[in-house]
């Protein structure tokens, strides 16, 4: 739902849903679901490993302080473990899906699959938008590892937790937030993403501008109603899970 507010300027998610079932039916909703269940997979689980890879490093170097400055090291390997992860599997997959759900609102044509563009363009069109998408997912991750780190060592000392034991719900409102408010950051940088990938812009800077004298600035704020909510979601979760996971492990 997002993409598509994005690319055809819809105003809300119940507006999109009912364009999309009128073109495509109930399946239309689930464009681009095969790509976006891949990338979800294992793009987190190089997120968070590349994240602790990281912050091993930056322990190991004793360039910075973890201890003194943990809000600092957050946004450093954030910044990392997101373009990691972009260049190594959001861009191409994500150049996939929203092909899939740009079209989900028109009816007739199909999308491409990724070998098909592969094949008729060659392996740098799955890459088309890759600068977009490191950007956009590097200041997302970025945000998102700050402000759990800050959110849930605030609620633990107001709460007077133990942070190596802090509450799952702890966790989930951390990572909600952290998830919601990485949306609000970078969405103007989502909305040139949706619109490269999609082949209608090959500029971040032109796609913006264009945006800005044709919808205002409202444009760059398209699909935050639906992107809000789903981050928030996805976020807590993910970042519940791995907690979780954590603990586990350690006890072995």
């Amino acid at each position: 739902m997002s993409t598509q507010m994005q690319l055809q300027g819809y105003k809300s998610p119940l507006e999109v849903t009912r364009a999309i079932i009128r073109a495509k039916g109930v399946p239309g909703l689930y464009a681009g679901f095969w790509p976006f269940l891949v990338q979800s997979s294992l793009k987190t689980s190089v997120r968070f490993f590349s994240f602790e890879a990281l912050q091993t490093l930056v322990d190991r170097s004793g360039f910075v302080d973890r201890e003194r400055h943990p809000g600092a090291v957050s946004l450093g390997c954030g910044l990392g473990a997101g373009a990691i992860e972009a260049l190594a599997l959001t861009a191409p997959t994500d150049r996939v899906k929203v092909l899939g759900q740009a079209m989900s609102a028109q009816k007739g044509g199909v999308a491409p699959t990724a070998l098909e563009l592969v094949r008729a363009q060659g392996l740098g069109s799955l890459y088309t938008g890759a600068t977009a998408t490191a950007l956009r997912q590097s200041s997302s991750v970025a945000v998102r590892f700050f402000c759990y780190g800050e959110i849930r060592t605030a609620l633990c000392r107001m709460l007077g937790h133990d942070e190596t034991k802090a509450p799952a719900w702890v966790n989930f409102l951390a990572g909600g937030c952290g998830g919601a408010v990485s949306v609000c950051v970078n969405n103007p940088i989502d909305v040139a993403k949706s619109q490269i990938q999609a082949g209608r812009h090959t500029s971040i800077v032109a796609c913006l501008r264009e945006t800005l004298a044709e919808r205002g600035v409202g444009g760059l704020t398209a699909g935050l109603s639906a992107r809000v909510p789903r981050l928030f979601l996805s976020q807590a979760i993910q970042f519940s899970l791995v907690d979780f996971f954590k603990r586990q492990l350690q006890k072995y």
